[in-house]
C-alpha cells in the first residue's frame, strides 16, 4: 500500500453551504421543487426518495442541485437517528428540481487526485462518520461545518484504484435501489387493485365483473374488530434487551419501520406480546398510523399493534391494504395526546369499518398476494446485498481487499 497517501478532505474538496429557504413557503403538498433536508438521508448514507418537503417560494437559480451532485448533512434533524455528516447523491433523471438548503453541504472537488464517487464512499465509512459526530457542536440538535468535514484525514489510493472501488460499491447500491423501486411499483399496483375492488367509487363495477352481487353478499357497516383480531404491544424488561441477536426480534415502534418491513435492530430474551410473520404492524404512538408488515415472528413494544384477518389469518395482503385504507381515521389520534399522539385498544374497537364479503376477500387475496410475495423476496435480496456492501466497504476503503484495476482503465 505504499502508493496510498494520507490526505485531509480539505486537500481534495470544498463544501458549500445552501440557501436559507423561508419556512412559510415549505409545504408537504407535492410540487416540482423538492427541498433537500437531513430527513432525505438514509441511516448510513445514501438518498432516501420519500418523506419529501416541497417549496412554493422564489429562490436563486444557483441553489438548484444537479443530477448526481454529492451532498452532506450539516445538521441532524432526521428524527430517525443520527445522520450528521452523511453523504448522498442527488437522484438522476427524476424530473424533479432538488433545492440546496442551508442545512445541507454541496461537495465540490478541488483536486484531480480524487474521484468524486470515491469521496462519496469515504463519507459512508464508520471512521468518517464517527469523526464528524465526535467533532459536532450542539446538544439536542447537533451541527457540523465545512471546516470540520475538511479536517478528516484518510489514506487515498491511486485514482485508478479509487475508480474501481467506487464502481464495485456503487454497483451494489444501484442493484439495491432498483429493488427498492420495484417494491414501490408493486405496492402501488396492489393498492390500486384494492381500491378497485373495495372502495365505493369503483366497487360496484368490479363486483359485477367478478360475478358477485353486492346486495346478495351483504356488505355491512361495523368496526375494525368485526374483521380483525389485534394485539397491543407491551415492552419487555429492559434487562432482557440486546443488540447481539439473542432471543426474538423486538420492535418498539415507528423507529424500526422500513418501506414495508421493519429493520431488525433490538432483540429480547423475555418476549411478551407477540406478532406472527406477515401480521400488519401499526404505530400506536407518535407518529400514529404508520404501517409495516412483520417479516418474521416478533415481540411488540408499546409503540406497535399487530392485526390479522379473523376468518383466515393467512390473508395478510388484504389485512395490510384494508388497514391502509383506514389510515385517515387512525391518524386522527396523532393530535389526541397532551404531548404526543397515541391510540389505544378501545379507540381501535370504535373505528368505523365496512365489513367486506368473505368470498370477495378470498378472491382479492389470491390475485394480490403474489405482488406482496415479490416485495418480500425483493426485501430479502436487498438485505443480502446491503450486508455484502457494508462488509466490503471497510475492507476496500482500508486496502485490506485490493482490486485488479486493469479492467477499470
Amino acid at each position: 500500500m505504499s502508493e496510498w497517501k494520507e490526505y485531509r478532505l480539505g486537500d481534495l474538496i470544498d463544501v458549500k453551504h445552501g440557501f436559507a429557504f423561508k419556512g412559510e413557503f415549505i409545504t408537504p403538498e407535492p410540487t416540482i421543487d423538492i427541498l433537500v433536508t437531513p430527513g432525505n438521508f438514509n441511516i448510513g448514507g445514501g438518498f432516501k426518495s420519500d418523506r419529501f418537503k416541497f417549496y412554493l417560494g422564489d429562490y436563486p437559480e444557483e441553489y438548484v442541485l444537479k443530477d448526481g451532485d454529492l451532498v452532506v448533512t450539516m445538521t441532524d434533524l432526521s428524527q430517525e437517528g443520527d445522520t450528521l455528516g452523511y453523504s448522498a447523491k442527488i437522484p438522476k433523471h427524476s424530473g424533479k428540481r432538488f433545492l440546496h438548503n442551508q442545512r445541507i453541504g454541496l461537495v465540490n472537488l478541488i483536486s484531480d487526485k480524487a474521484d468524486k464517487d470515491f469521496i462519496y464512499w469515504v463519507m459512508r465509512t464508520y471512521e468518517y462518520q464517527g469523526f464528524i459526530v465526535g467533532a459536532a457542536s450542539g446538544t439536542s440538535i447537533r451541527h457540523t461545518s465545512p471546516s470540520s468535514i475538511k479536517e478528516y484525514a484518510f489514506e487515498l489510493p491511486p485514482l485508478r484504484e479509487q475508480t474501481a472501488i467506487a464502481s464495485i460499491l456503487s454497483s451494489l447500491d444501484d442493484k439495491i435501489d432498483l429493488l427498492h423501486r420495484q417494491n414501490k411499483t408493486l405496492e402501488a399496483l396492489a393498492e390500486t387493485l384494492f381500491r378497485q375492488w373495495f372502495l365505493p367509487s369503483s366497487r360496484n363495477a368490479e363486483l359485477r365483473r367478478a360475478g358477485v352481487d353486492e346486495a346478495e353478499e351483504g356488505w355491512k357497516r361495523g368496526t375494525i374488530e368485526d374483521e380483525f383480531s389485534f394485539t397491543m404491544g407491551q415492552s419487555p424488561s429492559g434487562s432482557a434487551l440486546n443488540e447481539d441477536g439473542n432471543g426474538m426480534i423486538f420492535f418498539q415502534g415507528r423507529t424500526d419501520f422500513g418501506f414495508r418491513f421493519p429493520e431488525p435492530r433490538v432483540y429480547t430474551t423475555e418476549p411478551t406480546r407477540l406478532a406472527k410473520k406477515f401480521d400488519t404492524l401499526v404505530s400506536v404512538r407518535a407518529p400514529v398510523g404508520d404501517m409495516n408488515m412483520a417479516i418474521e415472528d416478533c415481540c411488540l413494544g408499546r409503540g406497535v399493534a399487530a392485526f390479522r384477518y379473523k376468518v383466515d389469518n393467512s390473508f395478510s395482503t388484504y389485512t395490510y391494504y384494508k388497514l391502509r385504507s383506514l389510515m385517515a381515521q387512525i391518524k386522527q389520534f396523532e393530535d389526541s395526546g397532551t404531548v404526543f399522539g397515541s391510540i389505544g385498544k378501545d379507540d381501535f374497537n370504535k373505528l368505523e369499518n365496512v365489513v367486506t364479503p368473505k368470498e370477495l376477500v378470498r378472491r382479492f387475496q389470491q390475485e394480490a398476494c403474489p405482488l406482496d410475495e415479490k416485495i418480500y423476496l425483493n426485501t430479502i435480496k436487498i438485505r443480502t446485498l446491503t450486508q455484502l456492501r457494508d462488509t466490503l466497504l471497510p475492507k476496500l476503503m482500508s486496502g485490506e481487499i485490493r482490486l485488479n484495476c486493469d479492467s477499470y482503465d
